[in-house]
Formats: structure tokens, C-alpha cells, sequence
């Protein structure tokens, strides 16, 4: 189920201050390059731009009969920004470019044989790039074997075959580290932080990798305060954080193992989330603006009248801040139902740490969380007869 975010988001240190500072004077909101494209004469060049997470077209170059061009690159927020240039769909050169580079480029129509000086943040990310590239090639390789083992039944090769992945995993996450504390200032490091295998498998998504994401907002953001990217990373520091404190107040909740909830139901009457101890329950949070989660309570009730019979019971945090819109829709609902039309900014949302809706944990009677976020009507109906 699509989730809808609640909140958007939106040594070495003296000497890299020093080289940036220096390197920004003389222009401090540009950067210049300038490319040989070899087998590209007066051909058309497509040059992109990273936001955050989409590419934007910037400009259309045209080469001239030596396959050259050149342009001048106005950096937004006078900060790094990573900048693709493409050729006939084909990725020809990833640049990180810093306000004052002067990146020189020779590269061939396939992206082959790329040479780049002027930019060092531009050649510590060909580094980068190439170790991930890589170690997911292996990674990929080594998930084929793992799949042939386990479906003719050799537990031997699957198991050589899973230590290997994991210990590729392990090394990479290591050289992601050592080039974060090698190079404190590099905006690499935010690219760094955002690699993965595969999209279930993020290099730093643990809850101690919090730091990582500290250390470098903290390094970057005196330099260039202003840069899109900082702003995310404070929002990632804080979830981190969040995290933090959600798993202390997990560890330390004494006899409710868990954090308590008390908001009113649509009779103005406070509903305690540790009531519920001693029998299975389900805590969900939810809007009622949007189709999709109205339909999701159509689908758990069918579940709600198969269990409620044995303990089964369900408290529903809604995080509108239209209290009469959520009692029309909730009043034949059989289970509790809360909402302090507080939105975003209700103090049960920050408790459980929760930025996206619907949001779902799943309690055994001893109030400990056994599942997390299952939408799926038939997995969940087999959670459920678990507990």
C-alpha cells in the first residue's frame, strides 16, 4: 500500500576546509566544464542535474567537430551539486562539482575511458561509484548461486554462499566508513550514505548508523549551510534520533512494555493504549482523507470479527486534523478509535516515532511488538492466528 509521508522533509578537516574555502572565492556560485567526447562530433550532449532525489535537465550542449564543448555551470545555493552528462540515453560522465571547479573531461560515447581532472570531488565520486559498482556486481552474482542452491537443495553452497554475501556487505559498509572519516568534507559522503544493493538492502540503515549521518551533516553544513542537501540530513538525524529515543522508551516502559497512548474517542472519552495488555492488539495510524487507508479498515474488520472472539483488538490512532470528517467515518467502527485533531503534530506520532500512514504494530498479549507494518489481508491473518 502507498504510504503518505506526514511530515516532508523536506587531520584532514583543516586542510579540506582550507582547499574549499579557497576554491569557492573566485567563483562562488559556478563551476566550469569543459569535455572531449570522442566519436560525438557537433553532436548534442544532454547535461543533468541531481535534486535530491529526480534528475532535471539543464541544457542542451552541442560539441563541435573535435567533439568539444564547454559550459559554465551555475551551482544553486553556491554548493556542490552531482551533475550527469548523457549522450543518446548513455550516462558519459557523473560529475560532483564544488563552486570554482574548472572539470576537465575526456570520455568516449559509451562512457568508457573517462578521464577527469579540475574537480577532485568528481574523481573521489568515479571512486566511490566504482567500488559500489563492483561489489552490487558480485552481490547480484553471488544472489543467483544462493537462488540455484536453495532450489536444488544444496544447504552447504547456500550457506558458504550467504556468509560470502554477507561478509561482501560487511567490506563495503567498511570502505563506505573509511572514506566518510578520510574525507569529512566531501559531499561524496552523502552519496555514501544512500548506497544500497538492492532496495531492501541500504548500506547504513541500522539504528547505531545515526552518527555516520551526524558526523557528516555536522562536517558539510558549516560550509554550505544553505544546500538542499543539509536540510536533508538534519531531517535524517532526527529520525535517527526519533528512533533513539522510541527504543529507550521501548526498553525502559516497565510493566506496559510499551509507551502508553491516551487520546479521546469520537464520545470525548480518554482511551488508554495500555488497556490492552494481556491480549493481542493492533495499533494503527491512519488518515481518513485518503481512499486507500478508508478501505483498509473495510478489510480489517473482516479480520476484527474473526479474532475479536479470542482477545483480538485493534486501537486506531487518526492523524487528521478534521475531527468531524474522521467521526462520520469512524461511528461504526467496532473498535477504539482515537484522534486529538492535533495532525502532525500529535504527541502519539512523535511517542512511536511514526512519519508515514498507515503505520501498523502488531502486540502479543505480553505487549511485545511482533510484526510491523502488514498489509498484505492474508499475511496478516496469519500473524494474527499466531498470537
Amino acid at each position: 500500500m502507498k504510504k503518505f509521508s506526514i511530515l516532508r522533509v523536506a587531520s584532514i578537516f583543516a586542510i579540506g576546509a582550507t582547499s574549499l574555502f579557497l576554491a569557492s572565492c573566485g567563483h562562488k556560485d559556478s563551476a566550469v566544464i569543459k569535455a572531449v567526447i570522442q566519436g560525438a562530433s557537433e553532436k548534442e550532449v544532454i547535461l543533468n542535474m541531481l535534486n535530491i532525489n529526480k534528475l532535471v535537465p539543464i541544457d542542451t550542449l552541442k560539441t563541435d567537430k573535435k567533439g568539444f564543448v564547454k559550459y559554465k555551470v551555475k551551482l544553486p545555493y553556491a554548493s556542490p551539486n552531482f551533475y550527469y552528462m548523457t549522450y543518446h540515453g548513455t550516462t558519459v560522465a557523473s560529475l560532483l562539482l564544488v563552486p570554482g571547479d574548472r572539470a576537465s573531461i575526456t570520455v568516449d560515447t559509451l562512457g568508457k575511458l573517462l578521464k577527469i581532472s579540475g574537480s577532485e570531488e568528481s574523481i573521489l565520486l568515479g571512486q566511490v561509484n566504482d567500488s559500489i559498482a563492483r561489489a552490487q556486481k558480485m552481490f547480484d552474482s553471488l544472489t543467483v548461486q544462493l537462488l540455484a542452491c536453495d532450489k536444488i537443495g544444496d544447504k552447504q553452497g547456500a550457506l558458504k554462499l550467504r556468509y560470502e554475501l554477507g561478509h561482501l556487505y560487511v567490506k563495503q559498509k567498511q570502505y563506505s566508513i573509511k572514506s566518510i572519516l578520510r574525507h569529512p568534507h566531501s559531499f561524496t559522503n552523502v552519496t555514501q550514505l544512500y548506497r544500497q544493493f538492492n532496495e531492501n538492502l541500504p548500506l547504513f540503515a541500522q539504528l547505531t548508523d545515526g552518527i555516520y549521518y551526524k558526523q557528516v551533516c555536522d562536517s558539510l553544513k558549516p560550509l554550505y549551510p544553505n544546500s538542499p542537501y543539509i536540510k536533508v540530513l538534519e531531517g535524517e538525524v532526527t529520525r535517527f534520533n526519533n528512533y533513539m529515543e522510541f527504543n529507550n522508551k521501548m526498553q525502559n516502559a516497565g510493566e506496559t512494555a510499551f509507551p502508553d497512548i491516551a487520546l479521546p474517542d469520537i464520545s470525548s472519552n480518554t482511551r488508554h493504549l495500555n488497556t490492552l495488555l494481556g491480549r493481542p492488539f493492533m495499533l494503527l495510524f491512519w488518515s481518513a482523507t485518503d481512499n486507500a487507508q478508508k478501505m483498509l479498515n473495510a478489510e480489517l474488520l473482516q479480520l476484527y470479527n474473526k479474532y475479536k472472539g479470542k482477545g483480538f483488538q485493534i486501537y486506531e490512532v487518526c492523524v487528521d486534523t478534521d475531527k468531524t470528517n474522521w467521526a462520520s467515518i469512524v461511528k461504526n467502527l467496532p473498535w477504539i478509535n482515537v484522534c486529538d485533531g492535533m495532525g502532525a503534530s500529535s504527541v502519539a506520532l512523535s511517542t512511536y516515532n511514526v512519519s508515514n500512514v498507515p503505520s501498523m504494530f502488531l502486540f502479543d498479549k505480553d505487549g511485545t511488538i511482533a510484526g510491523r507494518d502488514i498489509f498484505n489481508m492474508k499475511n496478516l491473518d496469519i500473524a494474527i492466528s499466531k498470537l
